[in-house]
């Protein structure tokens, strides 16, 4: 055999190749005054990995487990960083990076949406909550691509699907611009990782999220009837319609609590009362114009509509229309008003539930800040019981800060003094805002008063207890569901039961439906991110106990096993890549699927290896080298953008119309040209290429400026080209 050959004993060899498709562990488990966890440090590498080959990476690890650690670890390693977080959570990614002993700039997706960033070029852009920018219709995501164009992209959210399959494509497509709709299995299971707590061995530290527990609250089918029957309302001047979302809206409202109707309602009389002062001077504002009327505290302020709004003819016609829709709702508010059993039952499964779980810090989350009021007004006389909502936190004594009220109800997740019994919070009330990264793992109960429209929502909404940092061993989940009329009507449970399935089968889920009803749930195969967490699985037994020399050299390491199918199982690098081939007889396959079932095979007896048996294994994985060499080539490995082949023939025009004596000068431009057509990139460059395929600029000032484009620089391990470097083969013998 040749000399560059080791044949070596079965089990040696399986600890190779887990080594070079796991990678290097990092050596480095401190992060400043932070210990990472092994689940956090075997993550790093993978990520790393991912930044080199896609130019970005997703990391979406169930909520809790850690991942601001895991991405200000690799955030170590660049130079200029930028972190994109949602307002709420500025001050923990501050407090975050001050214990990593890690400086970054550290902006708002909020501030993206009203304002340019000032002029900034990271290295990396870590973007928390990525899910936040999924939208690739507004502002923010523009310009979260622009920050994205030269720089590797690290998106960090255990929830990257919140209602479809597009979302998931949408983020990816922030760095990978268009190639993100054509990713194979292999590729979405490298750029894309997430772990599930549960579901992989080395993750610990997490609590168990317990099934959820139920609770059927009150029903009043008149209440739905007479909102579906409202009549519908005249909408602002260009406003469109949308009279039975509105009532829809209203009924999930109902759904939430009769507090948070009664609060809506006044709403939209408050709205229609300003429609009707301003078509009584003969005038029909739009929406812009309506904001100019304020609505708080129950007081209506009134703008001057002769100033604000154009004069309309048929102001008259439209009175009476809105009229008859504000008569109704006032109608409908008195006999709201009058009733309040469904609150209170709502509120007596809260006290039931808290004299269930003596003892445990209990928090309770709703859409609704309406809702959350009420319950507090409720049940805040039980004691150490406070509210919070997007205008502060409220105890018996009055009103405090959010800060302190949430030091006062998770000192330890929060690293504060404990509070004195007077001051202690063991029951927290909140909207929705404390469901996206706040420490609470003082909790051991999470209860959702309402269903919100996502799964996700749900989920993060349990993280904020489930999370690493926590004491208990497993955290209890309870569910107040929609009245049943309501339910018949939104459909609510069923939607956010198919949002989850989506999310599950693209990119996995909790372990624990978010649901107490399993009657939506979809009993599909594992997801993606699974599968490959359980390939990974297989090859981590086989690294433990090996200690063969891992080097990036020239050898490859050969062994045989006694199989009941022939094949063999090869990795290597494709280029800086690292690949698993499988083979079971004639069919070699780098698909998930295929390697899950073959990797086992080569758990047999050793058997002494045949050179001919290596020969025809070292031939066919030439060949499938050869052929994907020659699909990238050619650029059959990825459809290229619509557009790119218009620009490639305006390239060889501008070549072939140019005189003879300038051609060569051109020729050059040209070529680093077609090097920048030819590229995935991210959305950004896709954008500004999609605008030079219709420029009508000279051919001289086109090239230069196609040529020009700054792009993100390529991993410089790969510019040898990709040729498959074989480094160890496990020959499968039946």
């Amino acid at each position: 055999m040749d000399r560059t050959v080791i044949v070596e004993s079965g089990p040696a060899v399986r600890a190779v190749i887990a080594r070079v498709i796991l990678g290097e562990q990092s050596s480095e488990p401190a992060l400043g005054s932070i210990h990472l966890k092994p689940h956090q440090v075997s993550s790093i590498a993978r990520l790393e990995s991912a930044l080199n080959e896609f130019g970005g990476a997703l990391l979406c690890d169930d909520v809790g487990m850690g991942k601001t650690f895991v991405a200000l670890a690799i955030a170590r390693r660049f130079p200029r960083r930028l972190i994109v977080v949602p307002a709420a959570l500025r001050d923990m990614w501050r407090d975050a990076l001050a214990r990593a002993g890690i400086t970054a700039e550290v902006i708002t997706f909020e501030r993206l949406s009203r304002s340019e960033p000032r002029h900034v070029q990271p290295d990396l852009l870590i973007m928390d909550e990525s899910h936040h920018a999924r939208n690739p219709r507004t502002l923010r995501y523009r310009r979260i691509t622009e920050l994205a164009r030269n720089a590797r992209v690290l998106m960090l959210t255990a929830t990257p699907i919140h209602n479809r399959g597009d979302d998931l494509v949408a983020l990816l497509s922030v760095f990978l611009g268009s190639r993100a709709n054509n990713l194979t299995e292999p590729e979405l299971s490298r750029c894309v990782v997430r772990r599930e707590r549960g579901h992989t061995a080395e993750i610990i530290g997490v609590p168990r999220v317990l099934p959820v527990v139920a609770f059927e609250v009150p029903d009043d089918p008149d209440v739905v009837a007479r909102l579906m029957s409202l009549p519908p309302p005249l909408p602002a001047s260009g406003g469109g319609s949308g009279g039975a979302l509105i009532n829809r809206g209203l009924i999930h409202q109902w759904s939430s609590s009769e507090a948070a109707l009664r609060d809506a309602l006044r709403r939209r009389i408050a709205r229609a009362t300003a429609l009707i002062a301003s078509l009584r001077a003969g005038r029909y504002p739009t929406a812009a114009e309506l904001e100019a009327w304020t609505f708080s505290d129950g007081a209506l302020q009134l703008g001057f509509p002769q100033l604000l709004s154009a004069p309309t003819p048929d102001a008259s016609t439209l009175l009476q229309s809105v009229l008859t829709h504000a008569n109704a709702l006032e109608t409908l508010l008195n006999t709201c008003a009058a009733a309040s059993t469904i609150d209170q039952a709502r509120a007596c499964y809260l006290s039931d539930i808290r004299k269930a779980n003596a003892g445990a810090k209990i928090v309770a989350f709703a859409q609704y800040s309406s809702t959350i009021s009420e319950m507090y007004r409720c049940i805040a006389h039980s004691g150490q019981v406070a509210m919070l909502s997007a205008t502060g936190a409220r105890v018996a004594g009055g009103k405090l800060s959010r800060q302190d009220a949430i030091a006062r109800f998770a000192p330890r997740a929060n690293r504060t003094r404990p509070p004195s019994r007077a001051e202690a919070i063991d029951f927290l009330l909140a909207t929705d805002l404390l469901s996206e990264g706040v420490n609470l793992q003082d909790a051991e109960v999470v209860i959702h008063v309402d269903v919100p429209w996502t799964a996700a929502r749900m989920e993060q909404r349990v993280g904020r207890a489930a999370r690493m940092g926590s004491r208990h061993h497993s955290v209890s989940v309870y569910q107040f569901r929609p009245p049943a009329s309501a339910e018949s009507i939104l459909h609510e449970e069923a939607l956010v039961a198919t949002k989850w399935n989506v999310a599950r089968r693209l990119v996995g889920a909790n372990a624990v439906a978010p649901l107490a009803s399993h009657t939506h749930i979809d009993r599909a195969p594992s997801s993606l991110p699974a599968r490959a967490e359980r390939l990974r699985g297989i090859l981590a037994q086989w690294a433990i106990g090996e200690s063969t020399c891992f080097a990036r050299d020239e050898r490859i390491h050969v062994a045989a096993v006694k199989a009941s199918e022939g094949g063999f199982i090869a990795a290597g690098y494709l280029g800086d890549t690292p690949l698993l081939l499988t083979c079971r007889g004639e069919t070699l396959s780098i698909d998930l699927d295929a390697q899950i079932a073959v990797c086992p095979l080569g758990e047999g007896e050793p058997v002494q290896v045949d050179r001919a048996e290596y020969d025809r294994a070292c031939r066919a994985i030439q060949e499938w080298a050869d052929c994907s060499e020659a699909s990238v080539s050619a650029g059959a490995a990825v459809a290229p953008p619509a557009g790119r082949k218009r620009l490639l023939n305006r390239i060889d025009a501008a070549l072939y119309d140019v005189p003879p004596h300038v051609r060569a000068s051109r020729a050059a431009v040209a070529a680093t040209a077609r090097m920048v057509a030819s590229d995935s990139h991210g959305a950004a460059i896709e954008q500004e290429l999609e605008t030079l395929t219709h420029s009508p600029m000279p051919d001289d000032d086109w090239l230069n400026t196609l040529a020009s484009l700054s792009v993100r620089p390529k991993n410089p391990q790969k510019a040898d080209g990709l040729g498959f470097h074989l480094r160890a083969l496990l020959l499968l013998r039946s």
